[in-house]
């Protein structure tokens, strides 16, 4: 395990969508995500499909946030810039743990292209691409 997830991300509670980073490096991280019932985005014991797509962007968000910090230089914000090709089988359920893995495919200028993929016991329940605008601390 690394350092908390707050240290990689800007996101504060109630909205942090990730309890811990596993992994992280130049192309992938790897974070999860204990579903509980006071999560801001669970519904009738399940978590909801914004709470997926946070989850996946929160990851790509820890992912800059720990190479800004193996660099000495402060974590960036970014904001979600697009979502394609979303698709959803299933909304996990509280006392569940989601797993959550994504690829830097590309980056253009500042914007980082993404695939984030989310599984429960091993099966996939949410993937999709992500366009992610990070803004410089200029």
């Amino acid at each position: 395990m690394l350092d908390p997830v707050t240290d990689y991300i800007p996101q504060r509670a109630p909205i942090v969508m990730i309890d811990v980073l596993k992994n992280a490096d130049d192309e992938h991280a790897t974070t999860s995500l204990d579903v509980t019932d006071d999560n801001i985005f669970v519904e009738n014991g399940v978590l909801k499909e914004p709470g997926l797509i946070e989850n996946i962007a929160q990851t790509a968000a820890a992912q800059v946030g720990y190479l800004s910090k193996q660099n000495n230089t402060p974590v960036p914000l970014g904001y979600i810039a697009a979502i394609r090709h979303l698709e959803i089988s299933t909304l996990p359920e509280v006392g569940s743990t989601i797993e959550t893995t994504i690829i830097r495919k590309n980056q253009i200028m500042d914007i980082i292209l993404i695939e984030g993929t989310t599984s429960l016991l091993n099966e996939v329940i949410c993937k999709c691409e992500m366009r992610v605008f990070i803004k410089s601390n200029n």
